[in-house]
């Protein structure tokens, strides 16, 4: 018998790889104007602007990186489907 939690896991988790992929250039030119927007605010605040470029990281290794495209579907498939039940 399959698991039925399991394969709805790994079919979200192939959706959002490939609406990641999709979504591509997006996704880098929103890193990049969050990185322009977190280097201006380094100049006045810098702990707001250190914590403004985590996100803008991490969308450019979004964008650019196969494998953190898969480990985030995987988190994002995960979260998503945590409370599901079998029935």
């Amino acid at each position: 018998m399959y698991n039925r939690r399991r394969l709805a896991r790994e079919r979200l988790e192939i959706y959002l790889v490939h609406l990641l992929l999709a979504y591509r250039q997006v996704i880098f030119i929103g890193g990049l104007v969050l990185l322009v927007y977190a280097i201006a605010t380094m100049f006045t605040r810098l702990i707001i602007g250190n914590a403004i470029l985590l996100p803008a990281i991490f969308l450019l290794l979004l964008s650019n990186t196969y494998n953190v495209v898969l480990y985030t579907a995987r988190l994002g498939a995960w979260m998503g489907t945590i409370w599901w039940r079998d029935e």
